[in-house]
This record gives structure tokens, C-alpha cells and sequence, in this order.
């Protein structure tokens, strides 16, 4: 064997090796950890909200509340926001936490290294759950390598966000839901299987309603295969009536007990919402008065816009999808400070931005073309799964801010961020796509190289590093002058460096 090739099958080796991935979650938690000791406190991805209601849950016993609390308008109408379990666990965290640690940049720095754990452990869940589509372990190691190094995933992570424990449940509930679907293949209902699925489902739809849609596209996949594998009803009756009384009665029980607690405080909030104001998550305005929610900045954004709409905006749904799909793009390589800055914006940078577009659009017309090979050479019952949560998510966010823009005449609350839970399923899709469109495996190690390179110039915390302002930082932080350093001597080496508000054009 020529040598070239033995480099490259060594290369190939420890790419799928476990030590490679153990170095993906290293990289990310090393660009996490320098971004949230470096930022200044709150950080824009809506870090002094989510914290501030960790206080507030802190000061309750129970999750429920009589009556709008008194320094709750910050937070909107927060006695009926069914997305708060991840609020209401850490307030229980906060409370051991401040008596050990009287200062508060101590306290958010634990808060935040708690997040960076929570997204961290998703990327493990997300091996498991991408393996599981017989996706070899080269191209799922990149996929999450990519994923690391996109600028907002290390950014999000470094932030105290409900969105860093939705990563882990996404994950963990569709490798759960195609465990299940794959014992009916076999014939053999896993009660204890749909028990914890149920389960994680419950919780995660109340750490977020973001998380509905997963949920969504998991009822549809369950149901889609059991009335394939069951056709006889009385065979499935038959099956779930053995799977419980071979489960562990104390295991089983246990988990009934919890499912059922976690289904009444869903129906405490989506329920009793949609009875009373026929929405699983009403707006403000329809919970509390307009003197209560002008405190709460997303409501009274919406409020003004709506009051002053512009006239002859184009509101059509294309003209929206333009924009909404370069405002995902967009904010999810870009840079931006915290609320000290004003919430300062900084634009991508070329390497990284520009790569991952052609990467992604490419990518898609390859999927369209390969994708019913994709379904018969990999583990279809994953693709389908991947596939479903994928839709789901991306019709049900795209519509639900459609519906934003109708009011507003605005494209608010754009952010790539919403797409970070399915956006390994996107990628690993992708390179699946490519891997059938592309035979030359000589091809094949050129363009994932190229890929490679351009998303490590500039991508991933060095977007972060080079596009940071001194208002960012925390005041006497010793990462300052390393951040400052790093600008001057390696900022002059990356392309559009120079250019502070690339691609900042109105979406």
C-alpha cells in the first residue's frame, strides 16, 4: 500500500475513532467556557431573563402561582407560560449555590458552566441517536464537528438558556422513540420503552413549547409504524398486555406515577390555556393588562410595531421565507454583545458563512435527489424519524413567525438558535447526501477538507473573539487582554476580519 493511502486510512481511522469525538466535546467546551468567563453579564441571548426567573422560582415553593407576582412583568405572563421547569429546577439549584457563593459573577459563572454541561452531555446523546441510523462514525463525528463549530452553538452554550437543556431532551426522546418503533419491528412492544418516552416528552414540552413539534413528530412516527407492524388490533392488545407484566413492577409503577404528575402539570398550563384562551401559549396582552406587560421587551416590541406597521411591505409567504431564510443564516454566524453593548451586532465572517450557505443549499438539492437512497441504504425508521422532527420544527417555527410578521410588518424573532435541536439531523442528512451523490473518494477528502478548513477559520468562539467589543467583556477579566491579542495577531489572517458589519443588511 502506498503511503499517501495509508495517511489518509489513518487519518479516516481517527476521524470515526471515540477519541475523536471525546476532542469535538473538548473543542466545544473550551470555546463555551472561554466565552462565558470572557462576556459580561446578561448576554443576549435573553440570559437576564432566564436568569431572573430562576431567582424569582427560587422564592416559590411550587411552580404555580395565585396571581401575577409583583416583580414578575419582566417576564410576561409567566403564571401561564407553560416553559418552565428548567426555571423552576434551577431556582432549586440557585439556592445552595448563593449560600456558598455571595457574589453574583461567581453565581452566574456556575450557572453558565451548568449550561455548558447540559449542551455538552446533548452532543453524546446525539452520537447515539445519529449512530443509530447506521450512519458511519466518520460522517457522524463531523457532523457534530461542523455543528461545534458553527459561532452561535458555542455562544448559546456559554449562556444561561432554557435552550441548553432542550438539546440534550430533543436528542434523548427521538432515540428513544426509534428504540421503540424498532422492538414493534420485532414484534415486541417495549412498554417500558414508550413509558420513558412519554416521560421525557412530558418534561421537555414543559421546559420549552419550542419542543412541541418534536413531540408532534414523534406521535406521528409511533402511530405511522404500529398500524404498519399491528394490523390486528387485537394483536396489539395482546402484545402491550405482555410487555406490562414482563416490566419491573416497581420500575413500571414508578414511572406511571410520574407520568401521570408530569401530565397533570401539562394540563395545568396547555389545557387550561387553550380552555380559557383558546391558545397553548396566549400572548400577554391576553393574560394581564397593557401597564403589566410594557415591562416584558418582546410583547411591547410586538405592541409597537403592530401600532405603527409599515405600509407596502411585501407580506407575501415567499417574500417572507427570503428573509427568514437569511436571517437564520445570518444569526447563526454572526457575533453579538450583551445588553451592556446595547446588544451590539457584528457580522460573519467569510469563510465560515459563506462555506456553510453552499454547504447547506447544495446539500438540500443533493438530499432532494439522493434522498430515496438515503431511506434504503441507512436505517430508514431513522431517516423518517430525522426527517418528521426536521419539518416539523422548521414548518411550525417558520409559521409561527410568519404569523409575527403579518402583525408587525417586522421580521422579529428571527434567530438560527431555534434551529440548533434538529440542526445535527440536518447536517448528518447532508453528509449522507453527499456521501451517495459523490463515488470519487478522492472528491470526497477535498471537499470535506476544504469544509473543514474554512469552518475552523474564523468559525466556531474566534467569530466571538474577533468580532468582540471591550464592552462585551467583564470589567478586569483576565481573558481581556488574550481576546485583544488574539485580534491584532491572528484577526489580520481571516478574511472580511476588516469588515465589522459584514452581511448586516436588513433582513
Amino acid at each position: 500500500m502506498k503511503r499517501p493511502e495509508k495517511i489518509i486510512i489513518s487519518i479516516r481511522d481517527f476521524v470515526a475513532s471515540p477519541r475523536f469525538f471525546v476532542g469535538i466535546v473538548a473543542l466545544f467546551i473550551i470555546q463555551a467556557v472561554w466565552i462565558a468567563i470572557s462576556s459580561n453579564y446578561p448576554m443576549a441571548f435573553d440570559e437576564d431573563f432566564h436568569m431572573g426567573l430562576i431567582k424569582l422560582y427560587s422564592e416559590h415553593l411550587l411552580p404555580f402561582w395565585s396571581s401575577h407576582p409583583a416583580s414578575g412583568d419582566a417576564y410576561g405572563a409567566l403564571t401561564r407560560d407553560p416553559s418552565y421547569l428548567y426555571h423552576y429546577i434551577l431556582g432549586i439549584v440557585y439556592l445552595p449555590i448563593k449560600a456558598i457563593f455571595q457574589s453574583f459573577s461567581a453565581q452566574i459563572i456556575i450557572f453558565r458552566f451548568i449550561n455548558i454541561g447540559l449542551f455538552a452531555f446533548g452532543l453524546y446523546v446525539f452520537r447515539k441517536l445519529l449512530l443509530a441510523s447506521k450512519a458511519s462514525s466518520v460522517i457522524v463525528n463531523l457532523s457534530l464537528f461542523l455543528f461545534v463549530l458553527i459561532p452561535a452553538v458555542p455562544l448559546l452554550g456559554a449562556q444561561i438558556n432554557y435552550d441548553n437543556l432542550i438539546i440534550p431532551i430533543t436528542a434523548y426522546a427521538l432515540l428513544l422513540g426509534l428504540q421503540f418503533v424498532q422492538s414493534l419491528k420485532k414484534k415486541s412492544f417495549d412498554f417500558m420503552k414508550l413509558l420513558k418516552l412519554v416521560l421525557v416528552c412530558l418534561f421537555g414540552s414543559l421546559v420549552k413549547y419550542a419542543f412541541l413539534p418534536i413531540f408532534l413528530a414523534i406521535v406521528v412516527f409511533i402511530l405511522f409504524y404500529s398500524l404498519v407492524q399491528y394490523r390486528d388490533i387485537n394483536k396489539l392488545k395482546e402484545s402491550i398486555s405482555l410487555s406490562w407484566k414482563m416490566a419491573k413492577r416497581p420500575i413500571k409503577y414508578f414511572l406511571v406515577g410520574l407520568i401521570l404528575l408530569f401530565s397533570f402539570l401539562a394540563v395545568e398550563r396547555y389545557g387550561l390555556n387553550v380552555a380559557k384562551y383558546h391558545k397553548p401559549v396566549p400572548d400577554c396582552g391576553q393574560v394581564l393588562s397593557y401597564d403589566n406587560c410594557k415591562a416584558y421587551g418582546p410583547w411591547i416590541r410586538d405592541y409597537n410595531f403592530s401600532k405603527s406597521k409599515q405600509a407596502h411591505v411585501d407580506t407575501s409567504p415567499l417574500a417572507y421565507s427570503t428573509r427568514w431564510t437569511y436571517g437564520m443564516w445570518l444569526r447563526s454566524y454572526f457575533s453579538v454583545g450583551g445588553k451592556k453593548s446595547d446588544y451590539q451586532s457584528r457580522g460573519p465572517l467569510y469563510l465560515p458563512a459563506i462555506s456553510a450557505a453552499v454547504f447547506i443549499i447544495a446539500g438540500f438539492m443533493a438530499l432532494l435527489l439522493k434522498y430515496k437512497q438515503i431511506f434504503r441504504r441507512y436505517n430508514s425508521y431513522a431517516i423518517l424519524l430525522f426527517t418528521l422532527a426536521i419539518v416539523f420544527t422548521v414548518a411550525i417555527l417558520w409559521f409561527t413567525q410568519y404569523q409575527f410578521f403579518i402583525k408587525t410588518t417586522q421580521p422579529v424573532a428571527i434567530n438560527g438558535r431555534y434551529l440548533f435541536p434538529v440542526a445535527p439531523l440536518i447536517i448528518c442528512l447532508i453528509m449522507l447526501a453527499y456521501n451517495e451523490l459523490i463515488k470519487n473518494q478522492n472528491i470526497k477528502i477535498i471537499l470535506a477538507s476544504v469544509l473543514i478548513v474554512c469552518s475552523i477559520w474564523g468559525g466556531g468562539a474566534m467569530t466571538y473573539i474577533l468580532r468582540s467589543q471591550p464592552s462585551w467583556y467583564w470589567s478586569n477579566s483576565p481573558t481581556n487582554s488574550v481576546n485583544e491579542y488574539i485580534k491584532r495577531n491572528v484577526g489580520p489572517v481571516i478574511p472580511g476580519n476588516n469588515n465589522q458589519i459584514l452581511f448586516l443588511r436588513k433582513v
